[in-house]
């Protein structure tokens, strides 16, 4: 059987699997990656995460998903807010340098974008747009079926609108970004600002949210309501009929979610919330970079 090997490279690991068209995972593989990480260290990263997978398995197509910014074209990862140290990576060069196949780049973001029309909830949508909830904040578009890329794969940086003037400082360099406010590192930086205390992971927050935790339930519902109006802009301009949130804060959904959908629909126009389907789940990550291949496919006939 031949596979489609997609890759999802994260600021905390690389995970990548062999999957079919029908959107079933056959093996996994992961390595972890971190901000320290130059080059050199990064492709080892690859390495360990995909070696195994090549071994003795038949493969067709590549689909890699990364941070941006990146060029789509060329198959280089430029930088990332969360890996700082990657300098012009030609990731497709060295991943088709071991196996000689089609390869696909793309923000990963979009990929989660494609997964989602291909394999998830929001599966036959129309107009659909895609949040994804982890480290940063990212987001991406797919009408009628087409992912929109924008320049080299960089468009839907909705992590980087501005929400709140003269906000918080974000990885990216500007002030009041969403991504500063909903996103792991945008949480735990908003309530180090509140409390002087450093928490070491997001999840620590979600428990003391859950605990009653004044300081840490002010951050969270700021967070969403910077969320929603990020959605609220989404909406009104692109009409979208779907909305999915997916990735890792999705877990602690029951403790934010009603208030993130309340606030979206009682703020778009009427006849736009009418036909909103707001769903959330697992971020299909490894699908997600694998569709690229399916999406290439279908654009060259």
């Amino acid at each position: 059987m031949s596979y489609i090997l997609g890759i999802d490279i994260g600021a905390g690991s690389i995970k990548a699997g062999l999957i079919d068209r029908n959107g079933k995972i056959h093996k996994e593989s992961t390595a972890r990656t971190d901000a320290s990480m130059n080059n050199d260290h990064f492709a080892h990263a690859i390495s360990l995460a995909i070696d195994s997978l090549l071994d003795k398995n038949s493969i067709y197509g590549i689909g890699v998903g990364s941070p941006g910014p990146i060029d789509s074209k060329k198959g280089i990862i430029h930088s990332s807010a969360n890996l700082p140290k990657l300098n012009q990576f030609e990731v497709l060069q060295y991943i088709t340098n071991k196996i000689n196949v089609p390869a696909y780049l793309n923000n990963d973001a979009n990929c989660a974008a494609l997964g989602e029309c291909y394999f998830g909830k929001a599966k036959g949508s129309k107009n659909l747009f895609v949040f994804t909830l982890g480290t940063g904040l990212g987001g991406g578009w797919v009408y009628e079926g087409k992912l929109f890329n924008g320049f080299d794969g960089n468009g839907m940086e909705v992590g980087h609108t501005t929400i709140i003037k003269d906000g918080a400082v974000c990885g990216c360099g500007n002030l009041g970004c969403a991504e500063s406010y909903f996103s792991a590192k945008g949480l735990l930086g908003r309530y180090k600002d509140e409390t002087g205390t450093t928490l070491n992971a997001v999840s620590e927050l979600f428990v003391l949210v859950e605990s009653g935790n004044a300081a840490a339930r002010k951050i969270l519902d700021l967070g969403c309501d910077v969320l929603a109006d990020a959605a609220r802009n989404i909406v009104n301009l692109l009409n979208v009929d779907s909305i999915s949130f997916v990735g890792g804060l999705t877990q602690s959904w029951h403790l934010y979610g009603e208030r993130l959908s309340k606030r979206i629909h009682s703020s778009v126009f009427p006849i736009l919330s009418n036909r909103l389907n707001i769903y959330y789940g697992e971020n299909q990550a490894i699908l997600g970079a694998g569709s690229l291949v399916m999406e290439g496919e279908k654009l060259n006939g």
